[in-house]
């Protein structure tokens, strides 16, 4: 071994680390850091960091079947509860309409008012028949009819001629003759119209009678029990709890019923702040309230709508109303399957949370904006 001499500048701590020699296991701690650098900076070019949006939102059936009331009426049989599977064209429930027996009355009364008007325009036939007002001028039901026949009496009256007349003016007998045939006609044309208008009105009251009477004869043989059927074949979810004896409104849904084969979408809400973010076909992940994701993981989609305006709802709270987007998800599978292999359809009314994809950027490019190196 070689003895060396060193100076005091020599021996200075820097002096010391800058001659001394990188051991082996230096290098292999650089080169593994240099590597591990290297494949930080590749994967971070690669791999996109996804920016997204979570929104709340219930599962829909796209194509939901109501049972609905065609009429105001009350409930006189059930033949369903909830859950219930029913096939199309079963009888879901029975119901009285009130407002036929309201139309009833109404028709009975109108049938009365014609009925009325055809003995009172055949008694005006009669009475230009016999050449006899057989109306009471006093009474307000023949008032109107005494009126009429005492205008055709003055028609008739305005075509009589005074044979004197004519002598006075020098005209001969058979002058006299043709003007009296001429008049005549006059009158008989004036006589047979007036029984024609009457008889028209009567042959117009009768077709009304003639419907009217229909109806009622539809009313009077049962037509007021109506049933309310199935649509479609599917299974029964009830709007409420509805009871016999109760009243229902027209055109109100009683239930739904929905298909095993129906597709389904998620209705979810989005601030204004975030609608501006989202297109139509933008990717979505959901995952369903009350499954844990870990072991059923989340079901793919994309956004298929967005409301082109405001909604907006009462809140509870002191904001008074609160504004949102109504929005679409359309899940590519309407089903989700467990680690042990547990299955789960998708069902109307279960919650969701629905995350959409509206963005994406390299980690890489990520980092360059946190450090003010990059802008988009």
């Amino acid at each position: 071994m070689i003895k060396q001499i060193k100076t005091m500048e020599q021996l200075k701590d820097s002096r010391l680390l800058y001659d001394k020699k990188i051991p082996a296991f230096g290098y292999m701690i650089i080169i593994t850091i240099t590597i591990l650098l290297s494949a930080v900076v590749f994967w971070s070019m690669k791999t996109p960091k996804i920016y997204i949006i979570k929104s709340s939102g219930i599962v829909q059936s796209t194509s939901k079947n109501y049972a609905m009331s065609p009429y105001t009426g009350e409930i006189t049989a059930i033949h369903i509860s909830e859950g219930t599977k029913v096939e199309e064209g079963d009888i879901l429930f029975e119901i009285k309409s009130g407002d036929l027996d309201l139309q009833g009355e109404q028709l009975e009364g109108q049938r009365n008012i014609y009925e009325t008007q055809i003995a009172q325009y055949q008694k005006l036939v009669n009475s230009i028949k016999d050449d006899t007002n057989y109306f009471d001028q006093s009474n307000k039901d023949d008032s109107l009819y005494y009126s009429q026949y005492e205008a055709y009496k003055s028609q008739v009256k305005q075509n009589e001629i005074d044979t004197t007349t004519y002598q006075n003016y020098g005209y001969t007998d058979e002058q006299i003759e043709a003007e009296l045939v001429k008049n005549q006609n006059k009158i008989t044309e004036v006589y047979y119209t007036a029984i024609k208008s009457a008889e028209d009105a009567i042959l117009q009251s009768q077709a009304q009678l003639d419907s009217i009477n229909a109806q009622l004869d539809a009313i009077g043989t049962g037509q007021e029990q109506y049933s309310i059927k199935a649509s479609t074949t599917g299974t029964i979810h009830m709007l409420s709890e509805y009871k016999a004896g109760m009243v229902v409104q027209a055109t109100q849904a009683l239930a739904s019923i929905s298909s095993e084969n129906d597709k389904y979408m998620i209705q979810a809400n989005i601030s204004a702040e975030d609608a501006a973010r989202i297109r139509v076909g933008d990717k979505a992940d959901i995952a369903v309230s009350g499954l844990t994701q870990s072991v059923y993981g989340t079901i793919s989609g994309k956004v298929t709508q967005i409301d082109s305006d405001l909604s907006t709802a009462e809140s509870s709270s002191s904001e008074g109303t609160t504004t949102y987007f109504k929005i679409q998800i359309e899940p590519d599978y309407t089903y989700l399957v467990s680690k042990s292999g547990d299955k789960v359809n998708l069902s109307n009314g279960l919650i969701t949370e629905a995350r959409i994809q509206y963005d994406k950027v390299t980690y890489f490019n990520y980092v360059l904006e946190g450090l003010g190196v990059l802008t988009r």
